[in-house]
């Protein structure tokens, strides 16, 4: 079976976990809390990305990051200086817009990489972002948890030494980055038109330029869309 082959089989697995059985899970009362939080668990890997984007840009633009908090119902926050009024306007307006650009950004680079076989690189890379959330960023309970959890995941695929498995284990995370870069993008646009005061990042941006949520919204789901394009296009 080819490399893309397999791609697209983990696509599909990755939509089948973070929005198939959470939807399942609605629908069977009995087995709704585990089923919800099976999807929610992967899911993060994109809101870590999302959230490590805001406290790049305040890193560069602002005083720094006081924290970012990862929650279970897979939203977050990064907590930055510069929204206590550091260095004005435009840099604000960055921080706010960088959440999701990042994390499609963050998708392309990791497509690239798959298709170039460099996994060692992925999974060291990846594991490399995991510790340092963990040691310097994340400072909520939960997300503390989270990410011992998936450090704990990727120490035993380095402990098997299967170069296999890592191969196997950095295409999922690649599929789930890819589906929830524009599953979220989506969530959001949605919100902006029905919820546009509720709208996240969306709303973020309106407060700070005067430009609707819904524009804002419909910009992320867009470039969201267009990024996983290109990511998939180099599969071809």
């Amino acid at each position: 079976m080819s490399q893309h082959t397999i791609l697209y089989a983990f696509i599909v697995l990755a939509i089948v976990l973070t929005r198939g059985i959470p939807l399942a899970g609605r629908q069977m009362h009995g087995l709704n809390q585990g089923l919800t939080h099976i999807g929610r668990y992967f899911s993060n890997l994109n809101t870590l990305l999302h959230e490590d984007g805001h406290a790049l840009m305040g890193m560069i633009f602002g005083k720094g990051v006081k924290r970012i908090e990862l929650y279970t119902n897979t939203e977050g926050v990064a907590i930055t200086s510069t929204y206590a009024g550091a260095r004005g306007w435009l840099p604000r307006v960055i921080i706010a817009l960088a959440g999701y650009p990042f994390s499609s950004a963050m998708t392309y680079l990791f497509f690239y990489l798959l298709v170039q076989h460099r996994y060692d690189l992925l999974f060291y890379g990846l594991g490399g972002i995991l510790l340092f959330n963990l040691l310097f960023l994340v400072r909520n309970r939960y997300g503390i948890l989270w990410l011992i959890s998936i450090l704990a995941i990727l120490g035993g695929v380095y402990y098997l030494n299967s170069p296999t498995l890592i191969m196997y284990s950095m295409m999922f995370v690649g599929a789930i980055l890819l589906v929830e870069s524009v599953l979220s993008a989506a969530v959001i646009f949605v919100l902006s038109v029905k919820q546009p005061y509720h709208a996240g990042d969306a709303t973020s941006l309106k407060e700070l330029t005067m430009v609707s949520s819904r524009i804002w919204g419909l910009l992320f789901f867009v470039q969201a869309l267009y990024i996983a394009y290109l990511s998939v296009t180099l599969l071809h």
